[in-house]
């Protein structure tokens, strides 16, 4: 049996593990990333949270270290250009660090890359024609599948969707520039709101607020900039995921309608369908591992 040794880093959490060449999980830890942010070597705390499994597992057993990281990345994938939530992560050659640190081969992938592949797995999708994923959490996440391939771009910054802009819209966005979508329609949206209009925790606010103007807009932008993407590129499926389509009283029927009423008459209005992510916690480490088998190849 041979094993790949994960490890997802978002803003708010890292979660690592072990994962079968089958994709099944076989250990599974969580963290804050805070410690990783603050620590001075990043590859000296990567790797010392990797060693246990690499003595469990036998290093000889271990195919290589995925990575699936919340950061703008090159086409190459192995630098973190742009990491707004992760200190320390910009401009950071992070895969070939780890490869010198741990003698195994890197790859990375941004996190809502990985968290598509693990939905289309887990769902057993039909791999061809475009599948995109949607993922409402701390920003507005997106990532899109052609005929079974992560697509990056020519550069790799491909489906920045909360990056859109906005006309009229002259509010600064975290990644630098004025009028992002996502300043909208995002789990960032609903912190401001949360505490500059309601004093509520940003986890309730569907469940006491749902009716609010302020809500309603929320989730209509980000209605709009789905219906966006599913505008120009007519995707067989649409998955809807992310931290923010978890809360209680979430309105996944508003959304659905709003992004429906945006869409074009008779198609891609009536065709299109959008299901659920799996929610799995450990989506991004099994992502991983199914992104390193796509580079890798299969076992022989």
């Amino acid at each position: 049996m041979k094993y790949y040794l994960c490890m997802e880093i978002g803003g708010t959490n890292l979660r690592y593990g072990a994962v079968s060449e089958d994709f099944q999980l076989l250990s599974f830890s969580k963290i804050k990333t805070e410690a990783l942010s603050d620590a001075v070597r990043k590859d000296d705390y990567i790797n010392g949270l990797l060693q246990p499994l690499v003595k469990k597992y036998g290093s000889e057993n271990i195919r290589c270290l995925s990575l699936s990281i919340a950061s703008l990345m090159d086409e190459k994938r192995s630098m973190c250009y742009s990491s707004p939530n992760i200190k320390g992560f910009d401009n950071l050659p992070l895969a070939d660090i780890l490869r010198k640190k741990t003698g195994m081969p890197v790859f990375m992938e941004r996190d809502v890359n990985t968290s598509l592949l693990y939905d289309i797995w887990k769902k057993g999708y039909d791999k061809s024609g475009i599948i995109i994923g949607i993922y409402i959490g701390t920003g507005l996440g997106n990532a899109m599948c052609i005929d079974g391939r992560i697509y990056r771009g020519s550069t790799g910054s491909s489906c920045e969707l909360g990056h859109i802009p906005l006309y009229g819209l002259t509010e600064e966005c975290g990644c630098g520039k004025a009028g992002c979508i996502e300043i909208k329609a995002s789990g960032k949206a609903l912190e401001k709101l949360a505490a500059e209009k309601f004093n509520c925790p940003v986890k309730e606010i569907f469940k006491l607020h749902r009716s609010s103007e302020e809500a309603k807009n929320t989730v209509n932008m980000c209605a709009i900039a789905a219906a966006t993407e599913i505008t120009i590129l007519d995707p067989k499926h649409v998955i809807l995921g992310g931290g923010v389509v978890e809360m209680e009283g979430f309105p996944l029927e508003e959304f659905i309608n709003a992004v429906r009423v945006n869409l074009r008459v008779p198609n891609p209005r009536n065709a299109f369908r959008i299901e659920l992510s799996s929610f799995d916690a450990h989506a991004g480490i099994v992502g991983a591992a199914i992104n390193a088998a796509g580079i890798m190849g299969p076992l022989h």
